[in-house]
């Protein structure tokens, strides 16, 4: 196909090139895993048609504006195809068999098992926040993982879904960004709030006679005094990272899953694929870390100075060794 389709901006999307896939002097086409995948799902898999897959359910009548305010679209009006695209009923071709490969491989991603590697640090912005960077960075892990029966985490969001939306919509690198993170304590209007662990009787039940069980535990209660105007002994204060990072690292961890499995793709289909070459993705694991500021080193200015009378001084000795007499004089000159 010579003329490419591109999609429109969608907000601060931005959308994969078409152009980055070029043609060789044999007029084979070759570009990177995600021009590719964006060939694939945005030309020839939306060729397929829906496949029917047995009678409708019956629908209520506010069903369809239920769907609207789900999805904010009519894709359910007409359903996506066995690819996961909308069908594009103008089509006068099936999908080519270079596609097919693609998204059998996109959907066979789906099995593979999802591990933190050690030492994994997707915010090192945060580090400097302590404790707080590293509660955040294991809340967003939490949020974005399951736990299935035999240990193994798997993603929330399918990581086929992940490739198709990427390559249909692309992708959004403002939303990488942890600037202008700080530290807050939590506040009740102007006052900061105090906290105190107290010890307490909680009660966990009831016995057969009816009597309330219950068992020391300790609880977190209020802990300024309103009479007194001040904290209570041993009362705390809470701290919290505003603007939360934790959608933001999130984000993260979604894009270096993204690409990996864009390269376990050009691992898996690369040789197979006729019509095409699949080259290794041009799109870096971790934009984030490419703007990071560089330490400024700070000159030692009495060191330099030092330096530079020691230097004179060497210099001196040499310019009367070589020229003793010539030296006398300019020094009596001086003098």
């Amino acid at each position: 196909m010579e003329n490419w389709v591109d999609v429109t901006e969608f907000g601060s999307m931005r959308p994969i090139e078409l152009s980055l896939i070029k043609r060789d002097a044999t007029g084979r086409r070759s570009g990177p895993v995600e021009a590719v995948l964006a060939w694939a799902y945005r030309d020839e898999l939306p060729k397929a048609p829906k496949i029917a897959a047995g009678p409708r359910d019956i629908l209520g009548g506010w069903n369809k504006t239920s769907q609207w305010e789900e999805y904010l679209s009519l894709v359910e009006l007409h359903g996506v195809n066995e690819y996961g695209c909308v069908p594009d009923f103008s089509a006068q071709a099936w999908p080519c068999a270079d596609a097919k490969l693609i998204a059998d491989a996109v959907h066979t991603l789906n099995d593979c098992d999802l591990q933190m590697p050690e030492g994994w640090n997707p915010a090192p912005e945060l580090d400097a926040f302590g404790g707080l960077g590293a509660k955040a960075i294991s809340t967003a892990w939490r949020r974005m993982t399951l736990q299935d029966g035999s240990g193994h985490a798997r993603l929330r969001v399918k990581p086929s879904d992940l490739i198709i939306r990427r390559a249909v919509m692309g992708y959004n690198l403002d939303s990488l960004r942890l600037d202008h993170v700080t530290c807050e304590v939590e506040r009740t209007g102007r006052r900061e709030r105090y906290f105190l662990q107290k010890l307490m009787h909680v009660v966990v039940g009831q016995d057969s006679k009816g009597q309330d069980i219950t068992r020391p535990e300790m609880v977190e209660v209020e802990g300024w005094s309103a009479r007194q105007r001040r904290p209570l002994p041993g009362a705390y204060t809470k701290s919290y990272l505003d603007p939360d990072p934790v959608a933001t690292i999130m984000e993260r961890a979604e894009h270096e899953i993204w690409v990996a499995a864009m390269g376990l793709l050009h691992d898996a289909v690369a040789h197979q694929l006729q019509d095409i070459i699949m080259l290794p993705s041009t799109v870096p694991a971790e934009p984030w870390a490419q703007n990071k500021p560089q330490p400024r080193l700070l000159r030692d200015l009495p060191a330099d100075a030092k330096f530079a009378r020691d230097e004179e001084e060497r210099a001196l000795a040499r310019l009367a060794g070589r020229f003793p007499r010539w030296f006398k004089q300019q020094m009596r000159k001086r003098a």
